[in-house]
């Protein structure tokens, strides 16, 4: 947990075995909305809002980011599930880290600790 975690809120969302890898939940933290997802065995969140126009992610979808090939006509994906798409206009943010796919270094979407604590999926926020 992060040195100010005394001013974060401890919020939970559901337990551990509710989530199957590649669901989204939403929760709501305050009055803001952030959006929990499962990869693998792994859960992070994020805020739920492209910062594009606001789109929300829960309506996107999680999957892996294309990257280019030496072959015609084959897709591979790096990352698979780790990457949230917004449902707008596709842009896309990588869920552990928040950055995006296209400019990490200057579009990125705020992320929260998720920890497993008691067999229940907790978010500091």
């Amino acid at each position: 947990m992060k040195s100010n975690a005394k001013n974060l809120e401890r919020s939970v969302v559901c337990k551990k075995d509710e989530m199957q890898p590649g669901d989204k939940k939403v929760i709501q933290v305050r009055r803001m909305s952030i959006l929990v997802v499962r990869k693998d065995d792994e859960f992070y969140a994020v805020r739920n809002a492209c910062p594009h126009q606001g789109a929300e992610f829960e309506k996107g979808v999680l999957r892996g980011a294309a990257r280019s090939t030496t072959e015609i006509k084959e897709i591979c994906y790096e990352k698979p599930g780790g990457f949230i798409y917004c449902p707008w206009h596709h842009w896309s943010f990588d869920v552990e880290t928040g950055c995006s796919m296209h400019d990490p270094e200057n579009t990125k979407i705020k992320t929260f600790d998720v920890k497993i604590e008691n067999d229940e999926v907790i978010v500091y926020a």
